[in-house]
């Protein structure tokens, strides 16, 4: 078992991949936080997201090694194109305040997304030798994560469709609506 606890962390550097130690704020390692955060938020639904967690945990792989399996990438944007596509006439006609931990986990996959765009817009400005990793294996990278965020706001309003109720402001019964000057 590798040891947990190296102490190599403690002047604020990290293994970025195996031939590179990086700073702590390195924007690659702070994507992996960002895709580490997100899928702690699914996992707080306990085991329903578990699929879109081990490839969270292959993106990171991903830009830890630089390296892309474009195929099972595009399979993953497939489902979730396929699942948003049969599942978008059920989103509610009203708007509905974000809730739980799946509305959480939308939030932090979009924070994830900008990161990784600002990834690769920098990376745009570096020369090829300069780059950390080829930008064809970025934007694919880019593509999933605004499906997946797509994917969560389809997923969070599951519950809308059991109770259409469920989301309803109850103050809104209650306070009587006036015009701002």
């Amino acid at each position: 078992m590798a040891l947990i606890t190296t102490k190599a962390g403690d002047t604020g550097m990290t293994q970025l991949n195996p031939d590179r130690i990086a700073s702590k704020t390195h924007p690659v390692i702070a994507i992996m936080g960002n895709l580490d955060e997100l899928s702690c938020a699914l996992g707080m639904e306990g085991d329903r997201f578990d699929s879109v967690q081990t490839f969270l945990s292959e993106l990171m792989g991903y830009l830890y090694y630089k390296t892309l399996d474009e195929n099972r990438l595009r399979g993953q944007v497939e489902i979730l194109e396929e699942y948003i596509t049969s599942h978008n006439n059920s989103l509610p006609p009203w708007f509905v305040n974000p809730r739980g931990a799946v509305s959480l986990a939308r939030a932090v996959c979009r924070r994830a997304e900008r990161s990784i765009v600002e990834f690769a817009e920098t990376e745009r400005t570096l020369s090829e030798s300069e780059r950390y990793m080829p930008l064809a294996n970025i934007t694919p990278i880019i593509q999933y994560l605004n499906r997946l965020s797509d994917y969560l706001f389809v997923k969070s309003f599951e519950r809308v469709q059991t109770d259409a109720q469920l989301f309803r402001d109850e103050l809104a019964t209650q306070l009587p609506l006036s015009a701002v000057a």
